[in-house]
């Protein structure tokens, strides 16, 4: 008898456990924070005085797929957080370092309180992290030796990232001082900085609001 590969019995484990996610984010009443970004979620705006606006676009999409239930809320925190460990496991295999890497790495991204118990709630934090695990899966692509492309990719993931947390900026200096340490010829090629142009449009509309709200968000 041919035993399942490791792979696949991840891709399983994946599964059942987004399940498990689906079914307490079902069951659980909202907390006080939830409550209040689906209110967000009903008079939609570039930006509001707390966070970006992601949160309330993320809402939206699951009441518009699941109605206006606890699982609508939160419905696209577990289904995000299944799409990043994919996407953290093809980063790792792409970049390995450490034997194993592709596997082990969404193994502790799903250990963590942060995705472990936050993939459940309908927070600003779950948009971040599936933006912030897409754009390292687009560099890990770029350091692999992919297509310039793939700069306009992780330019996107920022900004996206950015329109969920304004803690994605961190994200955007760790690309700069790689390319600055181990970026060698593609510091004097275009498309980084067509990646980085591509994370100003996608975040412009948070920077106009914040303009136009005396730059009160925090």
């Amino acid at each position: 008898m041919r035993l399942p590969s490791s792979a696949a019995v991840a891709a399983a484990a994946l599964a059942v456990l987004t399940g498990l996610r689906l079914l307490l984010a079902a069951r659980f009443p909202l907390a006080p924070d939830e409550a209040y970004y689906w209110v967000w979620s009903r008079a939609l705006a570039p930006g509001y005085f707390d966070h970006p606006p992601m949160i309330a676009l993320w809402i939206r999409a699951g009441t518009a797929i699941a109605g206006e239930s606890p699982l609508g809320i939160r419905l696209l925190g577990p289904l995000g957080a299944a799409l990043g460990s994919v996407l953290l496991w093809d980063a790792g295999r792409r970049l390995p370092l450490v034997c194993g890497a592709g596997l082990v790495a969404p193994v502790l991204l799903n250990a963590t309180l942060a995705v472990g118990v936050g993939a459940i709630l309908a927070t600003p934090d779950a948009p971040l992290m599936l933006f912030w695990t897409a754009a390292l899966w687009a560099m890990a692509r770029i350091a692999g030796g992919g297509s310039g492309a793939w700069w306009l990719a992780a330019g996107l993931f920022v900004g996206l990232a950015a329109a969920s947390k304004y803690t994605a900026a961190l994200f955007a200096a760790a690309i700069a001082l790689w390319l600055l340490a181990a970026g060698g010829a593609w510091r004097r090629r275009p498309e980084p900085y067509a990646g980085g142009v591509v994370a100003l449009i996608v975040f412009a509309p948070v920077l106009w609001w914040n303009a136009g709200h005396g730059w009160s968000a925090s």
